[in-house]
């Protein structure tokens, strides 16, 4: 008799549970009906994170409940850091808005905490739409033709402040000194882009895969030469490239050059404010996953050479909690390349 009465408060508990999920998707969808979503890029019209955001956008708004529109705002400024402070700080905590932003901010967070003034802990992360291999390239007549010819020659890296141009250009001109020389202050990667095509700069560092999307007549007319990709293996996109773990690093290089890159399993993540109301948050989410997941989108993406490797919100949250658990003696090393 006591487990009959058992099972039955069990099953009483699962329907009201049901139940109060149900009608917290009811009010979710009630909030979206006649309301727009702002999603604000860090960058400028017409890079990659601008790109795949407006790829999105539509399918985000097929698959939200009531239908709301995105409108995209571009907010560039400090490889996006303005974007992603207004987003933690200053936006409505309400489910209206949401953010794309250079997920580089996550590991100049945890190395200088007082320069990104943000606990990411506390953003709602609702997903990824792809992950990338970073890589290191210069324009073909720039003399070099592999990595260890930075030994003897010198080559310009142009770089947005705290974006993968300077990370990575930093690194290498840990490992080649002066002959390494990073030019900073571009706003975007395209704007890099045209420096190199005007022969401002000799090279850049970015993900291969906003080359395959926003040039990629550079990659059908030879115009770049890969030196080295940012990674644990290569891509199979540029099998030739080398890995930057197999030069001649100095010991506890590696370590911390794995700590840097390791947000690049994240390439565009879109995240919105803290303490936003869960349901809301569920809806944002389940919105994203079947928007990623769409045929269409996918066929679209395809045509387009947009990469998508999707990561879930959830996933992508435990992932920036990891980065935040690096050890003090890897975080050191990586602070010395960093700088």
């Amino acid at each position: 008799m006591g487990r009959c009465r058992f099972a039955q408060a069990a099953v009483l508990g699962s329907a009201i549970a049901l139940a109060g999920q149900a009608l917290a998707s009811e009010n979710a969808a009630g909030f979206y009906k006649g309301r727009s979503i702002e999603l604000i890029v860090g960058y400028g019209t017409g890079g990659g994170y601008d790109t795949y955001a407006r790829a999105l956008a539509p399918f985000l708004t097929k698959h939200l409940p009531n239908a709301p529109q995105i409108i995209i705002r571009n907010m560039p400024g400090a490889s996006s850091l303005t974007a992603l402070r207004h987003v933690a700080t200053a936006a409505p905590r309400d489910g209206s808005v949401m953010g794309a932003f250079n997920p580089t901010l996550i590991t100049m967070a945890a190395l200088e905490p007082e320069k990104a003034k943000l606990d990411f802990a506390t953003l709602t992360w609702i997903g990824n739409m792809s992950s990338d291999t970073k890589v290191c390239m210069v324009r073909d007549n720039a003399g070099l033709t592999k990595l260890e010819d930075f030994r003897t020659k010198k080559a310009s890296i142009g770089a947005t402040s705290q974006g993968s141009g300077q990370i990575y250009g930093v690194i290498l001109r840990h490992i080649f000194g002066d002959n390494v020389q990073v030019v900073t202050g571009y706003p975007s990667t395209n704007d890099i882009a045209l420096a190199m095509e005007r022969g401002e700069v000799d090279g850049m560092c970015t993900g291969w895969g906003v080359v395959e999307v926003t040039k990629p007549d550079w990659i059908k007319r030879d115009f770049v030469r890969v030196l080295t990709q940012f990674a644990s293996q290569r891509d199979k996109r540029i099998p030739s490239a080398p890995l930057i773990h197999e030069a001649s690093l100095p010991d506890g290089m590696s370590e911390a050059i794995t700590f840097l890159t390791v947000s690049d399993v994240v390439t565009r993540p879109f995240v919105a404010p803290p303490a936003i109301p869960a349901d809301r948050t569920a809806v944002l989410r389940r919105a994203f996953d079947a928007a990623i997941g769409d045929q269409e989108f996918l066929a679209f993406s395809k045509k387009a050479s947009l990469d998508i490797d999707p990561t879930t919100g959830d996933n992508l949250a435990k992932i920036v909690e990891r980065i935040f658990a690096t050890s003090p003696q890897a975080l050191e090393f990586a602070r010395k390349l960093y700088k």
